[in-house]
């Protein structure tokens, strides 16, 4: 067994340089490559946990699976079709007028979604949400799915947050393509601040007489994307303390083989 402190390159043997230990080959460099490989499982481990509890939807029913409930609307509910600002909460567009494309939810293909035959107003409050719980100096995520349902002016959506019951934010217009049945993902983003509740808005942004017919699913509020799913901050602290804990088990380990080999 040889242990080194220089970083050499050597044929047949691995090199090691980890925590102040030097080069290290032979059968310890074997073993420390485990504990390095485990080391990292298990901080890549704890790194998901932590944050797949913050890809959960803070948004209540916002895929419509529990039907016309959890939010609120300018637009009035109907369940077979009307003029326009009314909606629906269906599985086909179709079903809410014969002249809409025929295509399943977001969610699943098979499930709920709210449907709308928009007005030509600006500002309209198409959906809003509940008073929302959030954290203070969180970077959020507010999206949501789109799918134009008739051929014409396609739906615009504003999105807008309003933080602890203050005036509303405006964070983007996004727009989709003219084209039917296809779904669209929006997304924008804001930072909490100070807040720690959020009222959520979808304002109507289309002008036009003829058309703005649409489906939306999928309205999501949380610190991970589901319209980008590689968007997203920094780890939580939690997520930081798991995994720096994953790294300070396999130096102390290696410390300890170290003192062993060199007895």
């Amino acid at each position: 067994m040889q242990v080194d402190h220089k970083v050499e390159l050597t044929r047949g043997a691995a090199v090691w340089r980890l925590l102040g230990l030097g080069a290290v080959r032979g059968s310890l460099g074997e073993g420390i490559s485990m504990i390095i490989r485990n080391a990292l499982a298990a901080s890549a481990v704890a790194l998901a946990s932590v944050g797949g509890a913050h890809a959960a939807n803070l948004v209540a029913n916002g895929d419509f699976e529990a039907g016309n409930t959890g939010f609120s609307s300018d637009y009035t509910f109907t369940s077979n079709g009307g003029p326009a600002k009314t909606y629906t909460v269906t599985d086909n567009p179709r079903s809410f007028n014969g002249a809409f494309v025929s295509v399943g939810d977001h969610t699943t293909g098979n499930g709920l979604m709210f449907v709308g035959n928009g007005g030509e107003n600006p500002g309209d409050i198409v959906w809003q949400s509940e008073v929302i719980a959030i954290q203070a100096g969180l970077d959020y995520f507010f999206e949501a799915f789109l799918l134009n349902a008739y051929p014409g002016s396609p739906p615009i959506l504003s999105f807008t947050v309003s933080l602890d019951g203050g005036a509303e934010i405006a964070l983007g217009t996004p727009t989709i393509p003219e084209g039917t049945g296809q779904w669209n993902g929006l997304s924008t983003t804001f930072n909490s601040g100070s807040a720690t509740n959020a009222i959520l808005f979808l304002r109507n942004a289309q002008t036009a007489f003829s058309g703005n017919d649409f489906a939306l699913d999928d309205i999501f509020l949380g610190t991970r994307s589901i319209v980008n799913p590689g968007a997203g901050g920094v780890p939580e602290p939690a997520a930081w303390a798991l995994m720096i804990g994953g790294f300070g088990l396999a130096g102390t380990t290696l410390r300890r083989r170290r003192a062993a080999g060199l007895a």
